[in-house]
């Protein structure tokens, strides 16, 4: 009777030491098999190509190989949304764009928060910035506005997406100036769309730095508070005044990681971010910034989501 008490003692201490300690014994453990990264992106194209070189010294700081799986679409929603459902075991990871996250949710068309993710890294920042011809009768934001207003000239924008719509509409409540927003479907067409003179100014995420360096275009601000690599001298939307928005490429992961295998996975991503040839593709094209852990990245998206939420309660939309 004696051994059975003990017995019994024994499967029930062992059960509670499963579940408290579950996670730390599957952490010590981690990771022992390969990872999936979820690209919010369709292939080819420089989220891709980020995610890519990544992985590479990724694989060799965690011992394992990367999976790359792609979900394009709605701006990376289709990837957070299937991401989200995913175990958060460290196995799944998801790349996606800052915007994913602290913007779509406010639309109303995602079935997500930004606190449905654990955030672990932000590799890069694009150079989003409102753009226009050089030949134009302003130098900035500031005195392109002025030119509207003192002519009664209306300005065609090209739009790229919700966001910058958002910006647009609370610069023309701000200052009366009529600014006409004309959807441009990526960043080719919209070069092509401010260079034929089908629009005044638009928002670039980076094809316009060579017509910049040729002195085909001119950047009239940074569309976030950070100033930009390749045209640093360029007034910020916040110092303007303005709402500020950065587009940041961003690593996160299902909900509820366990902390050892988040402090893990966070390290191993630093890690490759910093590493040599991952900085080599990021500083070519201008898009490098000291990559951001966990904590930053988070704080990141939260501030970006707070700004969001207030220009469209202020735009009535």
């Amino acid at each position: 009777m004696k051994m059975f008490d003990k017995l019994c003692r024994a499967s029930i201490i062992s059960a509670i030491v499963l579940s408290l300690g579950g996670q730390t014994v599957f952490a010590e453990d981690y990771p022992n098999k390969p990872i999936e990264m979820i690209i919010g992106f369709k292939p080819g194209g420089f989220s891709d190509a980020m995610a890519r070189k990544l992985s590479e010294p990724l694989a060799e700081a965690l011992g394992q190989p990367i999976v790359h799986s792609y979900m394009g679409g709605a701006g990376g929603s289709i990837a957070a949304t299937a991401v989200k459902e995913r175990d958060p075991d460290g196995y799944t990871v998801v790349v996606a764009t800052s915007l994913t996250f602290a913007f779509n949710p406010h639309q109303g068309e995602v079935t997500y928060s930004k606190d449905d993710y654990d955030y672990l890294l932000t590799m890069a920042r694009f150079e989003t910035s409102f753009v226009s011809l050089a030949d134009k009768p302003w130098t900035d934001l500031p005195s392109m506005l002025e030119h509207a207003k003192s002519t009664g000239m209306p300005l065609k924008f090209g739009s790229l997406g919700p966001a910058d719509r958002l910006q647009a509409k609370a610069i023309s409540e701000a200052t009366g100036v009529t600014i006409i927003p004309l959807p441009i479907k990526g960043g080719a067409n919209m070069m092509q769309s401010i260079l034929g003179g089908h629009v005044d100014f638009g928002l670039s995420g980076g094809p316009h730095i060579k017509y910049v360096q040729s002195g085909e275009m001119i950047v009239l601000a940074a569309s976030g508070s950070e100033p930009l690599n390749a045209t640093p001298d360029a007034a910020t939307m916040e110092s303007l005044g303005y709402p500020a928005v950065s587009y940041n490429s961003v690593i996160a992961a299902p909900k509820g990681l366990p902390e050892d295998v988040k402090v893990k996975l966070e390290s191993a991503l630093l890690e490759a971010a910093n590493s040599p040839e991952f900085q080599e593709l990021v500083q070519g094209r201008h898009v490098g910034i000291p990559p951001m852990g966990a904590d930053q990245t988070a704080s990141s998206i939260d501030t970006i989501s707070a700004t969001m939420e207030n220009v469209i309660k202020g735009s009535g939309s």
